[in-house]
């Protein structure tokens, strides 16, 4: 009557591929959801050893 025997596979395939793109998306914001709720560590943040000057250097040279 309405022709969903023509249908039914593009209907079946968009629905499928729907499912898919939600639950992945529902998976996504899951994981981002979880790492705002997740503490974050209290470690200070120190640059690298390279960017640091070394007091011998910062002093300038050394005269007897």
């Amino acid at each position: 009557m309405l022709g969903l025997d023509q249908y039914a596979p593009f209907l079946l395939s968009a629905l499928g591929i729907t499912i898919v793109v939600l639950g992945g998306y529902g998976l996504y914001l899951r994981s981002r959801l979880s790492g705002l709720s997740r503490p974050q560590s209290a470690r200070p943040v120190t640059p690298p050893a390279a960017a640091v000057p070394s007091t011998s250097r910062a002093n300038g040279p050394s005269t007897p």
